[in-house]
């Protein structure tokens, strides 16, 4: 008997080393593939909750896509990609003549580079025009050439000069600078 129960002892000593090297080797490496795959699943489960969120703003900002392309159209109209120098040249005559002033002398310098001020391409073209009207319509002209018309630009100086004692009409040397930005 004691024969049988060391067979015994044995053979379950035997089948606890399988069941302990098989939980070893076989069943724990899968158990953490398993907890790798859910980790795995769970980070992309994030990143779908983030794309859907983001999704989401993109569907409710390309309800008002029209309101961005028009937005886009007056940006480009105010930083056209070339100096459109003739075009500026119109559109200061329209405001003249909208405004009843009349522009009576223009002259465009060469485009400064302010890439390094900037940090992106753009170019500034320096204009000086001469003015002559009314001096109750000049500050409509000034209006004009700063917030109607569509070209961006700066005045970086205004002179102003009567053209006669007693006439109300005055004579203004504007130097501004109207701006571009090639596409790059």
């Amino acid at each position: 008997m004691r024969h049988d129960r060391l067979w015994l002892l044995g053979g379950a000593f035997f089948a606890l080393v399988v069941v302990a090297f098989g939980f070893l080797f076989f069943i724990r490496p899968e158990q953490q593939d398993t907890g790798t795959i859910r980790a795995d699943a769970a980070d992309a489960q994030l990143k779908v909750d983030q794309q859907r969120r983001e999704l989401a703003t993109l569907a409710k900002q390309h309800e008002h896509i029209e309101e961005f392309k028009a937005a886009l159209a007056k940006d480009q109209a105010a930083l056209p990609d070339t100096d459109r120098a003739s075009d500026f040249l119109r559109e200061l005559q329209s405001a003249g003549e909208l405004t009843g002033v009349t522009v009576s002398g223009v002259s465009v310098g060469s485009a400064v580079d302010l890439k390094t001020l900037v940090g992106f391409e753009v170019y500034a073209l320096p204009v000086s025009l001469t003015v002559v009207g009314p001096t109750g319509k000049l500050n409509p002209f000034l209006d004009q050439l700063q917030v109607a018309q569509p070209r961006a630009v700066l005045i970086s100086s205004i002179n102003v000069a009567p053209t006669s004692t007693g006439s109300d009409k005055s004579n203004v040397t504007i130097n501004l600078q109207a701006f571009y930005a090639p596409l790059s």
